[in-house]
Protein backbone atom coordinates (compact mmCIF):
# COMPACT_ATOMS: atom_id res chain seq x y z
CA UNK A 1 0.00 0.00 0.00
CA UNK A 2 1.15 3.51 -0.83
CA UNK A 3 -0.01 6.89 0.39
CA UNK A 4 1.02 10.30 -0.92
CA UNK A 5 0.79 13.09 1.64
CA UNK A 6 0.73 16.78 0.76
CA UNK A 7 2.05 19.30 3.27
CA UNK A 8 2.28 23.05 3.54
CA UNK A 9 5.62 24.29 4.76
CA UNK A 10 5.38 26.42 7.89
CA UNK A 11 6.65 29.82 6.71
CA UNK A 12 7.95 30.55 10.20
CA UNK A 13 10.27 27.53 10.12
CA UNK A 14 13.34 26.87 7.99
CA UNK A 15 12.89 26.53 4.23
CA UNK A 16 16.07 24.49 3.74
CA UNK A 17 17.02 20.93 4.61
CA UNK A 18 20.06 18.86 3.70
CA UNK A 19 19.91 17.38 0.20
CA UNK A 20 20.49 14.00 1.86
CA UNK A 21 17.65 14.18 4.38
CA UNK A 22 16.44 10.57 4.65
CA UNK A 23 17.90 10.23 8.15
CA UNK A 24 15.91 13.29 9.30
CA UNK A 25 12.70 11.84 7.87
CA UNK A 26 13.43 8.47 9.48
CA UNK A 27 13.92 10.12 12.86
CA UNK A 28 10.44 11.66 12.70
CA UNK A 29 8.67 8.66 11.16
CA UNK A 30 10.22 5.97 13.36
CA UNK A 31 8.53 7.39 16.46
CA UNK A 32 5.15 7.22 14.70
CA UNK A 33 5.73 3.69 13.39
CA UNK A 34 6.77 2.55 16.87
CA UNK A 35 3.73 4.23 18.40
CA UNK A 36 1.33 2.09 16.33
CA UNK A 37 3.30 -1.11 16.86
CA UNK A 38 4.52 -1.28 13.26
CA UNK A 39 7.58 -3.07 11.98
CA UNK A 40 10.08 -0.47 10.74
CA UNK A 41 11.50 -2.88 8.16
CA UNK A 42 8.05 -3.17 6.54
CA UNK A 43 8.01 0.58 5.73
CA UNK A 44 9.63 2.68 3.03
CA UNK A 45 9.38 6.36 2.12
CA UNK A 46 10.51 8.80 -0.55
CA UNK A 47 12.59 11.92 -0.35
CA UNK A 48 10.65 15.16 0.04
CA UNK A 49 9.43 16.61 -3.25
CA UNK A 50 8.57 20.20 -4.07
CA UNK A 51 9.74 23.16 -6.13
CA UNK A 52 13.23 23.63 -4.83
CA UNK A 53 16.76 24.75 -5.61
CA UNK A 54 19.94 22.87 -4.72
CA UNK A 55 22.61 25.04 -3.09
CA UNK A 56 25.79 23.80 -1.40
CA UNK A 57 24.35 20.42 -0.46
CA UNK A 58 21.00 21.81 0.72
CA UNK A 59 17.50 21.90 -0.75
CA UNK A 60 15.90 25.34 -0.54
CA UNK A 61 12.16 25.05 -1.08
CA UNK A 62 10.75 27.81 -3.27
CA UNK A 63 7.12 26.75 -2.90
CA UNK A 64 5.08 26.06 0.20
CA UNK A 65 3.74 22.71 -1.04
CA UNK A 66 5.82 19.63 -0.19
CA UNK A 67 4.92 15.98 -0.78
CA UNK A 68 6.03 12.70 0.74
CA UNK A 69 5.20 9.13 -0.30
CA UNK A 70 4.91 6.39 2.35
CA UNK A 71 4.57 2.68 1.64
CA UNK A 72 4.34 -0.51 3.66
CA UNK A 73 3.45 -4.20 3.52
CA UNK A 74 1.41 -3.55 6.67
CA UNK A 75 -1.65 -1.69 5.34
CA UNK A 76 -3.30 -1.22 8.71
CA UNK A 77 -0.17 0.14 10.37
CA UNK A 78 0.44 2.48 7.43
CA UNK A 79 -3.09 3.85 7.78
CA UNK A 80 -2.46 4.37 11.49
CA UNK A 81 0.83 6.18 10.82
CA UNK A 82 -0.91 8.49 8.36
CA UNK A 83 -3.59 9.19 10.96
CA UNK A 84 -0.87 10.01 13.50
CA UNK A 85 0.69 12.48 11.06
CA UNK A 86 -2.65 14.27 10.67
CA UNK A 87 -3.20 14.33 14.44
CA UNK A 88 -0.09 16.49 14.83
CA UNK A 89 0.14 20.19 13.95
CA UNK A 90 3.21 19.46 11.87
CA UNK A 91 5.84 16.90 10.95
CA UNK A 92 9.30 18.17 11.84
CA UNK A 93 12.08 17.40 9.36
CA UNK A 94 15.21 18.94 10.77
CA UNK A 95 14.36 22.60 11.35
CA UNK A 96 11.56 22.62 8.78
CA UNK A 97 7.98 22.05 9.93
CA UNK A 98 5.50 20.50 7.48
CA UNK A 99 1.78 20.93 8.15
CA UNK A 100 -0.29 18.01 6.75
CA UNK A 101 -3.08 19.06 4.41
CA UNK A 102 -4.29 16.09 2.34
CA UNK A 103 -3.45 12.54 1.35
CA UNK A 104 -4.35 10.04 -1.34
CA UNK A 105 -3.88 6.31 -1.74
CA UNK A 106 -1.76 5.45 -4.76
CA UNK A 107 -3.23 2.40 -6.49
CA UNK A 108 -0.97 -0.58 -7.04
CA UNK A 109 0.20 -1.15 -10.60
CA UNK A 110 -0.38 -4.41 -12.40
CA UNK A 111 2.68 -6.41 -11.39
CA UNK A 112 4.30 -8.17 -14.33
CA UNK A 113 7.58 -10.00 -14.91
CA UNK A 114 9.27 -6.99 -16.52
CA UNK A 115 8.88 -3.51 -15.06
CA UNK A 116 10.72 -0.20 -15.48
CA UNK A 117 11.49 1.88 -12.40
CA UNK A 118 13.06 5.15 -11.39
CA UNK A 119 14.40 5.92 -7.92
CA UNK A 120 12.54 8.56 -5.90
CA UNK A 121 14.99 8.11 -3.04
CA UNK A 122 18.61 6.90 -3.27
CA UNK A 123 19.12 3.14 -3.70
CA UNK A 124 21.78 1.67 -1.40
CA UNK A 125 23.43 -1.42 -2.81
CA UNK A 126 25.61 -2.53 0.13
CA UNK A 127 24.64 -2.27 3.80
CA UNK A 128 27.45 -0.33 5.57
CA UNK A 129 26.77 -2.28 8.76
CA UNK A 130 27.70 -5.53 6.99
CA UNK A 131 30.52 -4.37 4.69
CA UNK A 132 31.62 -0.80 5.47
CA UNK A 133 34.42 -0.80 2.89
CA UNK A 134 32.41 -2.13 -0.04
CA UNK A 135 29.48 0.11 0.83
CA UNK A 136 31.60 3.12 -0.14
CA UNK A 137 32.66 1.77 -3.54
CA UNK A 138 30.93 2.68 -6.79
CA UNK A 139 29.81 -0.51 -8.52
CA UNK A 140 29.16 -0.25 -12.24
CA UNK A 141 25.35 -0.44 -12.55
CA UNK A 142 25.68 -2.09 -15.96
CA UNK A 143 27.71 -4.97 -14.48
CA UNK A 144 26.41 -8.40 -13.50
CA UNK A 145 27.79 -7.78 -10.01
CA UNK A 146 25.35 -4.90 -9.52
CA UNK A 147 22.37 -7.10 -10.41
CA UNK A 148 23.67 -10.03 -8.32
CA UNK A 149 24.11 -7.90 -5.19
CA UNK A 150 20.63 -6.45 -5.61
CA UNK A 151 19.23 -9.97 -6.00
CA UNK A 152 20.92 -11.20 -2.83
CA UNK A 153 19.73 -8.12 -0.93
CA UNK A 154 16.15 -8.61 -2.10
CA UNK A 155 15.91 -12.32 -1.31
CA UNK A 156 17.54 -11.85 2.07
CA UNK A 157 14.97 -9.18 2.94
CA UNK A 158 12.09 -11.30 1.65
CA UNK A 159 13.26 -14.25 3.75
CA UNK A 160 13.39 -12.05 6.84
CA UNK A 161 9.92 -10.75 5.95
CA UNK A 162 8.53 -14.29 6.23
CA UNK A 163 8.60 -15.69 2.71
CA UNK A 164 9.05 -19.47 2.73
CA UNK A 165 11.90 -21.38 1.15
CA UNK A 166 9.47 -22.65 -1.49
CA UNK A 167 8.51 -19.05 -2.29
CA UNK A 168 12.14 -17.97 -2.54
CA UNK A 169 12.92 -20.84 -4.89
CA UNK A 170 10.33 -19.40 -7.28
CA UNK A 171 12.17 -16.08 -7.35
CA UNK A 172 15.40 -17.28 -9.02
CA UNK A 173 14.71 -15.19 -12.12
CA UNK A 174 16.12 -11.75 -11.36
CA UNK A 175 17.98 -9.32 -13.59
CA UNK A 176 18.34 -5.58 -13.02
CA UNK A 177 19.52 -3.51 -15.97
CA UNK A 178 19.94 0.27 -15.75
CA UNK A 179 19.00 2.54 -18.62
CA UNK A 180 22.26 2.35 -20.59
CA UNK A 181 21.58 5.58 -22.50
CA UNK A 182 20.98 7.40 -19.21
CA UNK A 183 24.23 6.11 -17.69
CA UNK A 184 26.18 6.90 -20.87
CA UNK A 185 24.78 10.41 -21.03
CA UNK A 186 25.76 11.07 -17.42
CA UNK A 187 29.27 9.73 -18.05
CA UNK A 188 29.66 11.91 -21.14
CA UNK A 189 28.56 15.06 -19.32
CA UNK A 190 30.62 14.32 -16.21
CA UNK A 191 27.55 14.01 -14.00
CA UNK A 192 27.18 11.34 -11.36
CA UNK A 193 24.67 8.51 -10.99
CA UNK A 194 26.11 7.61 -7.56
CA UNK A 195 26.86 9.80 -4.54
CA UNK A 196 27.83 9.37 -0.92
CA UNK A 197 25.01 9.32 1.62
CA UNK A 198 24.86 8.75 5.35
CA UNK A 199 22.81 6.18 7.20
CA UNK A 200 20.87 6.92 10.39
CA UNK A 201 23.91 5.91 12.46
CA UNK A 202 26.24 8.17 10.44
CA UNK A 203 27.85 5.48 8.27
CA UNK A 204 29.00 6.60 4.83
CA UNK A 205 27.64 4.64 1.87
CA UNK A 206 27.21 4.91 -1.87
CA UNK A 207 23.70 5.55 -3.19
CA UNK A 208 22.36 5.41 -6.74
CA UNK A 209 19.66 7.43 -8.50
CA UNK A 210 18.97 5.95 -11.90
CA UNK A 211 16.17 4.36 -13.94
CA UNK A 212 16.36 0.60 -14.42
CA UNK A 213 14.43 -2.35 -15.79
CA UNK A 214 13.87 -5.33 -13.53
CA UNK A 215 13.02 -8.84 -14.71
CA UNK A 216 11.65 -10.75 -11.72
CA UNK A 217 8.65 -12.67 -10.39
CA UNK A 218 5.56 -10.43 -9.96
CA UNK A 219 5.63 -11.12 -6.20
CA UNK A 220 9.16 -9.68 -6.08
CA UNK A 221 7.94 -6.54 -7.83
CA UNK A 222 5.10 -6.25 -5.32
CA UNK A 223 7.57 -6.56 -2.43
CA UNK A 224 9.82 -3.87 -3.91
CA UNK A 225 6.84 -1.58 -4.55
CA UNK A 226 5.75 -1.85 -0.91
CA UNK A 227 9.14 -2.11 0.81
CA UNK A 228 11.75 -0.54 -1.45
CA UNK A 229 14.79 -2.04 -3.14
CA UNK A 230 18.32 -2.48 -1.81
CA UNK A 231 19.66 -1.98 1.70
CA UNK A 232 18.33 0.27 4.49
CA UNK A 233 14.90 0.63 2.91
CA UNK A 234 13.42 1.16 6.38
CA UNK A 235 15.49 4.36 6.54
CA UNK A 236 13.82 5.68 3.39
CA UNK A 237 16.29 4.41 0.83
CA UNK A 238 15.43 2.60 -2.39
CA UNK A 239 11.88 3.82 -2.99
CA UNK A 240 10.98 3.37 -6.64
CA UNK A 241 8.22 4.57 -8.93
CA UNK A 242 7.20 3.37 -12.36
CA UNK A 243 8.75 4.95 -15.44
CA UNK A 244 5.83 6.55 -17.23
CA UNK A 245 5.04 5.45 -20.77
CA UNK A 246 6.89 7.61 -23.26
CA UNK A 247 9.50 8.69 -20.71
CA UNK A 248 13.11 8.03 -21.71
Amino acid sequence: MRVKISFLRDQMSANTIPLHHQALLAESLFSLIDAVGGDRTAFNFSSLKGTSKIQNGFMRFLSSKVTLVLSSRQDQHLEQVVSKIFEQPYLAVGKMNLMPRSHEIIPDPEFATKMRYLCISPMILVDPRKDPEKSQLTIDPTSQEFSDILYEQTLDRMERAGFSEADLNNFAEFDAQPDHEYVQKLNETGKKFARYYRSADGSTMMGYLLPFTLHAHPDVHRFIWDSGVGALSEQGYGMVDLVKVGMN
